[in-house]
């Protein structure tokens, strides 16, 4: 019987003027949850204005990945840095109101809107 492929997640960084942004593409659960952990942390290192996370590509996100999200949105926290999620799918959306992790942070469904909070914060 062949082996199933071993969950992927790509992690893209990219800067916008108001923020930068880290977007997830992929599984996120406990073999990948390091990858999105790994590019949050270089993005938090730059001390950017602010920070989005974008799992619009989430396929899956587990209680590894929420564990992620829950440590980004404590050091956005700690150092006052205006911090917005972005989620659209079912599988990542549902997994943050069962945890009530959508209570916590700024959700958004598109990284535009994402932007035009931060902006609304900064003015």
């Amino acid at each position: 019987m062949p082996e199933e492929p071993a969950p992927t997640l790509t992690v893209r960084i990219r800067t916008l003027p108001e923020a930068v942004v880290v977007a997830a593409d992929g599984d996120l659960d406990l073999g990948t949850a390091s990858v999105l952990r790994a590019g949050a942390r270089a993005a938090l290192a730059g001390a950017p204005p602010a920070l989005i996370v974008d799992l619009g590509g989430v396929s899956f996100c587990g209680s590894a990945g929420l564990q992620v999200i829950a440590e980004v949105v404590s050091t956005a926290e700690a150092g006052r840095l205006p911090f917005a999620v972005v989620a659209d799918g079912r599988p990542v959306l549902r997994a943050l109101q069962v945890t009530r992790l959508d209570e916590t942070l700024a959700l958004h469904r598109t990284v535009d809107d994402a932007r035009a909070w931060i902006r609304e914060r900064a003015a």
